[in-house]
């Protein structure tokens, strides 16, 4: 271009904009119209009419209708110079015509275009220097639709409009153009969701869940809308109605488009499994599948009620905002995620197979066509309800932002405790996740294309082949990255962490690395990198098919917890009862002056149980004081009791034990049953005790002993205890009591107990003393076998015979 024609493409805007125009109107409108009208009647397969078809039409006219054909075209395939020449075509008709809001209609249209091809935005008409083709694009609509405010197709199309890589620093004029024609023109249900999606993106949360409301009456997918108000209430700081959007969308997800995106929407957190079992739901029964969901997970990691979907959406913006794919202007960006949890890694090569929820080469996650692109992102279920009546062009796609791999990691696990990354040549990044008392969870990110366009995105297994100078900058920041390869690829430059400081790692009676070995003059060993992509590769599935947002505490109390589950004497009261002991060393106590002398130990005791298979959640939450004539120190135990009455079902459960000043613990069972009282033989939870351990419950009948550390003397007997229900007063019933070495499976018990019983009624409590002392210590796994009556039941449970 030279300068004089730049400075006119520089100027066109100013003349554009400096006095009011006409609406086009007239003999060339309607030709116009009719064009319109013809390609809107094209089919996905029917040709496209060839250029002849404009021979009628000269000068202005006649390269508007070049131009629209060359844009439909381009639609079906893309094609870099193809675009660029249709968009220059474009410019031209617009300085001809500047008063045609069609003109400026197609222009936009041509932008569209320009990008989907890969082609830089030149500065022209409402195209300003540096901005992007899709925010021309917009900006191009508003034009059109302030020559003629009444222009369905422009209006339709500024809603769908894909939202520019700029955000929200290029929609204002699209959010106040759209704000005054939803009170003005019949646009469709889909262009209402595209219009709660500018509000979404501009940081009106409250408007775009009024769009989307209204996009619901208009007829939009329901299930996609409430998908969206969801998110929206969340970053409102609405998490009550959020969640309830959130369940409720659940049920509305019969159509495929619908139930796709609560799919995906699901699958930033769920395993396989879990998506699995979604997929073989009814809609009808999503909503109580999906809120379990959320509920198992609270309970999980300790959480209150909606405290872990108020995270996990926290987390969602997040990653929005910093790990973004952000497709370069000068083309698409070729990525390939190992994000999704449906993914599968394959065995030999770590590498991602199978293309199920996987983020394909285009950008495009899950996409079988444009169309769908499109229909994913606005909630349209057909194309008619997307493009309005009589519209010429079908695809409004450009590319779909997705996140790359760190973005996802986010989502599932949030902040990594410490994260380290190079500076300068090859990008990677470690980031390290603490999760004592499990292993760490470590993971590495590289270049997607190593061409310094992409930063470090894709997860990776090792950063073992990168050179000794990359193996220091990461696995140097902290001990557990990868320990092993600092040893024999640590490099003498200084060490570059996000997170962990910067420092040398020599292990102690090691040797400081030499030169040659620092630099990479020494090599690592083939076993020790083969061991280090092996224990990669278990830590990105681990990474991308698992989530946690465990209660952290600074100091652990380290308690021994116990959950059975029992009735009450006679049947027919379930409850959940716990029994825990902490050790005195690791407590804080007080001596407050209405203590008399004696050291106080203020805990929160909290119980959080989800009831399996069904959207319930049974909750204690108190804070009890515990007195102790002395301080406890090393040896003693704080030992209590709580019961929590529930329905009959079996449920997981979590104990949260804590003291102010950051001390606390979080222990787990996966599940434990509480009886029912029904016609068929049952047991309860084996609940071992001892006499001497001051620790009882009351069952109403009789005081249970109890001994949460289930850690025996031999010389000490074992208090058995468990109840029966289901019986037939006055059968015989047999009982078979067995203790295994745990790691010996079920042959050769060390010690075997059988005796007989009648039953009295139909609800029996059972306290048996066992012997230890022909046990060697260890651990054992205890079975309790009863068959009679018709029924056969066991229950196990473990104990620790002690010297």
């Amino acid at each position: 271009m030279s300068r004089n024609s730049r400075l006119v493409a520089l100027l066109v805007p100013a003349v554009l904009l400096a006095s009011p125009l006409l609406a086009q109107g007239g003999a060339e409108r309607a030709t116009i119209d009719s064009l319109f009208t013809e390609l809107s009647l094209i089919g996905p397969t029917d040709p496209i009419p060839a250029d002849s078809r404009c021979t009628p039409h000269s000068g202005t006219l006649g390269r508007f209708c070049r131009a629209l054909l060359a844009v439909r075209r381009l639609e079906r395939e893309p094609n870099a110079d193809a675009a660029f020449n249709t968009e220059m075509a474009t410019r031209r008709i617009v300085q001809e015509k500047p008063d045609w809001a069609t003109a400026w209609y197609l222009m936009a249209m041509a932008r569209l275009q320009l990008t989907r091809s890969g082609v830089l935005a030149r500065e022209g008409p409402r195209q300003p220097l540096g901005v992007s083709a899709e925010a021309g694009a917009g900006l191009a609509l508003v034009s059109a639709l302030k020559l003629e405010p009444d222009f369905l197709h422009a209006a339709e199309a500024l809603a769908l409009a894909p939202i520019p890589r700029e955000g929200a620093s290029q929609l204002g004029e699209r959010r106040d153009e759209l704000r005054a024609l939803r009170h003005r023109l019949p646009i469709s249900a889909a262009a209402r969701m595209g219009v709660g999606v500018v509000e979404r993106e501009s940081g009106h949360p409250d408007t775009a869940v009024a769009m989307f409301r209204e996009a619901i009456e208009a007829g939009a997918d329901t299930g996609v809308a409430y998908l969206e108000i969801a998110r929206m209430q969340h970053k409102a700081n609405k998490a009550t109605e959020g969640r309830a959007s959130l369940i409720a969308g659940a049920a509305f997800t019969a159509s495929p488009y619908a139930n796709q995106r609560y799919r995906e929407e699901l699958s930033w957190v769920a395993s396989p499994q879990e998506l699995a079992e979604w997929d073989s739901l009814p809609p009808s029964e999503r909503s109580s599948w999906l809120d379990a969901f959320w509920i198992e997970r609270e309970v999980r990691d300790g959480r209150a009620p909606g405290e872990r979907m108020i995270e996990h959406y926290r987390r969602y913006e997040e990653a929005m905002k910093e790990f973004l794919i952000r497709v370069p202007q000068k083309g698409r960006q070729t990525f390939v995620s190992v994000a999704k949890a449906g993914d599968l890694l394959d065995e030999a090569s770590g590498d991602p197979v199978g293309r199920a929820g996987m983020t394909t080469r285009e950008g495009v996650p899950g996409a079988e066509s444009r169309e769908q692109v499109e229909q994913q992102r606005t909630g349209a279920s057909e194309w008619a309800s997307v493009v309005g009546p009589g519209a010429p062009f079908r695809d409004f796609a450009v590319t779909q932002d997705v996140l790359d791999d760190r973005g996802v990691i986010w989502i599932r696990h949030g902040k990594p405790t410490e994260r380290a990354m190079t500076a300068g040549g090859t990008a990677m990044e470690a980031w390290r996740y603490e999760r004592a008392p499990e292993e760490d969870l470590v993971l590495f990110f590289a270049e997607a294309d190593f061409d310094g366009t992409s930063g470090a995105s894709v997860l990776v297994p090792t950063p073992a082949a990168a050179g000794g100078r990359v193996i220091h900058q990461l696995c140097g920041a902290a001990r557990g990255m990868c320990d092993e390869l600092v040893r024999f690829g640590a490099s003498e430059g200084p060490v570059m962490s996000g997170m962990g400081g910067t420092r040398r790692v020599v292990r102690a009676g090691e040797e400081p690395p030499t030169p040659e070995r620092l630099s990479g003059g020494g090599q690592v060993p083939t076993n020790v990198i083969r061991a280090e992509r092996e224990r990669g590769r278990n830590n990105i599935v681990r990474g991308v098919t698992t989530d946690d947002h465990r209660r952290n505490f600074e100091t652990l109390l380290e308690p021994v917890v116990q959950i059975y589950g029992v009735d009450r004497a006679g049947g027919g009261d379930p409850r959940l009862l716990v029994s825990f002991a902490i050790p005195g060393e690791r407590l804080a106590g007080t001596r407050p002056p209405a203590a008399g002398g004696r050291t106080v130990y203020p805990i929160r005791v909290q119980l959080m149980t989800r009831r399996h298979g069904r959207a319930e959640r049974y909750d204690v939450d108190t804070i009890r004081n515990f007195a102790s004539a002395q301080p406890l120190g090393a040896g003693q135990y704080l030992t209590a009791t709580f019961e929590l009455p529930v329905p009959p079902g079996t449920y997981s459960a979590t104990v949260v034990l804590s003291q102010q000043g950051g001390r606390g613990a979080l222990s787990r069972i996966a599940s434990v049953t509480a009886p029912a009282a029904g016609e068929r033989l049952s047991i309860s939870s084996l609940v071992l005790g001892s006499k001497s351990s001051g620790t009882g419950w009351n069952s109403g009948s009789q005081v249970v002993p109890l001994h949460p550390l289930n850690a025996f003397p031999k010389a000490t007997p074992a208090e058995l205890y468990y109840q029966l229900g289901g019986l037939s007063p006055g059968g015989e019933y047999r009982t078979r009591v067995e203790l295994f070495p745990v790691g010996k499976g079920d042959s050769g018990a060390a010690l075997t107990l059988s005796f007989t019983d009648a039953a009295s009624s139909r609800f029996a409590e059972v306290s048996r003393s066992i012997g230890l002392g022909n046990l060697d210590p260890g651990r054992y796994r205890i079975r309790v076998t009863v068959s009679g009556g018709g029924g056969n039941v066991a229950e196990e449970a473990f104990l620790t015979v002690v010297r």
